[in-house]
């Protein structure tokens, strides 16, 4: 009896598969939240350098221009402002305590000497205005009294605390996704293949009672058991080398690794570039994130027609020209940029899902979760890059963008180099994917169904 017929005896797919994967999504649901914070509390609101109080008969506008210089692009500076307040024409106001070369020629200016005024009508608060900097004469090292954590660096700025709110340290959600994750039980195939039998045993007698499939101990034995795992046990634990040991596998691991990366790239590359789309950023990520659920629908139909390959490839090459012919949107027309970026959005949050499947597919059972670890441990790499790829734009103002369209580019090409998957046998070993192509093998395993 192989494994296979051991999960039909205890209840197949039933409430107890239903059950743990309610359990896993609880998890699932709350993490992503994380991984856009910064584009709300790492926001720097607009800001200037705190000013004393203006006279009654002189407007907020009037009142900035008297104290604060100008940019070479024309902006009032939010790092600096005059040394002394400068002479307005047609107003009372007079250039107070200034020599007369300052008036015939630049005026001088200081770096905000009683910190920075942010306005508040986007955010309430970010982490740039909450945070409270000053330099400290003790030295390098970082003093963070009472619980309050604190931030250091050794550059200029040798002292840097802050406050945080008093929610921060409400453990929220953080318990109830600590005991779902506990009510997971352990993988029975897996603990038959580390020769944990009992272990194996107790959760399959549980699994068949939650599936009202009660099964005696004459039929799921501990023998019988042990008949099983002795065929499901490897010889020896697989590695992250295994992948790269043979050539297929080995083919099919350096593009999954490119996918995942031009995948994540791409995506948090959309995410984060929200500027210039006539938007607020809350009106931007609302419609960011209505437009993931039409993306993962029209997925599930591709997958199951065009299959996964094409899929993958060409919601690659969707996210990839929606960036480039965001660079020949006028500025002007900001919402065709917005259309763009949105329709970007929907290519890219495609391809994530589209590279889970597809990538699970491709890599045998013995390696599939070391496959999987491997090559989303390459995509956070390309998240994490991304944000610093958007600091770009002060070289080039296009060249964000065009390095996300590329490197989506080229992951495109490589997503067709790998394997077909639809109607294919799952691997089960590393001779399964080493003997045929996946279409062509015909092997006494679990089909893929669409």
């Amino acid at each position: 009896m192989g494994f296979e017929e051991l999960l039909e005896q205890v209840g197949g797919f039933g409430p107890f598969q239903l059950r743990n994967v309610a359990l896993l999504a609880l998890p699932r649901i709350l993490l992503p939240m994380n991984f856009l914070l910064p584009i709300f509390l790492a926001a720097v609101p607009a800001h200037h350098c705190v000013l004393p109080g203006a006279p009654a008969n002189f407007s907020q506008d009037m009142w900035l221009e008297a104290h604060l210089p100008r940019e070479s692009d024309g902006t009032l500076s939010s790092c600096f402002r005059f040394t002394y307040t400068q002479a307005l024409p047609n107003t009372t106001l007079g250039g107070d305590g200034q020599s007369r070369g300052e008036l015939q020629g630049e005026p001088s200016t200081v770096p905000c000497p009683q910190g920075w005024e942010y306005d508040h009508s986007e955010f309430s608060s970010t982490i740039a205005t909450e945070v409270w900097a000053a330099p400290s004469a003790a030295g390098g090292l970082c003093e963070c009294p009472g619980d309050g954590p604190g931030i250091c660096s050794l550059s200029q700025l040798h002292h840097v605390r802050h406050h945080p709110h008093p929610h921060w340290h409400s453990p929220g959600w953080l318990h109830h996704h600590r005991d779902a994750t506990g009510w997971v039980p352990e993988s029975a195939r897996w603990l038959l293949t580390q020769g944990r039998v009992e272990e194996a045993h107790r959760y399959l007698l549980c699994c068949a009672r939650l599936n009202g499939r009660p099964v005696g101990e004459d039929s799921l034995s501990l023998e019988a058991l042990r008949k099983v795992a002795a065929a499901e046990r490897v010889v020896r634990r697989p590695s992250y080398l295994d992948l790269f040991r043979t050539p297929r596998l080995r083919r099919i691991s350096l593009c999954c690794m490119m996918v995942w990366f031009g995948v994540n790239f791409s995506y948090y590359g959309l995410s984060l570039d929200i500027s210039g789309l006539g938007l607020n950023v809350y009106q931007t990520q609302l419609l960011f994130g209505a437009v993931e659920l039409p993306a993962k629908l029209l997925v599930y139909l591709s997958v199951r027609h065009a299959g996964r390959r094409l899929t993958q490839a060409g919601t690659l090459l969707g996210t990839a020209l929606t960036l480039g012919f965001r660079l020949l949107v006028p500025t002007e027309k900001a919402y065709w940029s917005t259309a763009l970026a949105v329709t970007g959005k929907g290519f890219s949050e495609a391809a994530f899902t589209t590279a889970y499947l597809f990538t699970s597919e491709l890599y045998p059972t013995v390696l599939r979760q070391t496959g999987m670890g491997l090559t989303a441990l390459v995509g956070r790499l390309g998240g994490s890059l991304a944000p610093l790829v958007a600091l770009l734009d002060g070289v080039w103002l296009s060249l964000p963008k065009l390095t996300y369209g590329g490197i989506a580019l080229l992951a495109a090409c490589t997503a067709l180099l790998l394997p077909e998957t639809r109607k294919a046998q799952l691997p089960e070993t590393i001779q399964d994917v080493e003997g045929k192509s996946l279409q062509e093998e015909q092997m006494p395993m679990k089909q893929v169904h669409d």
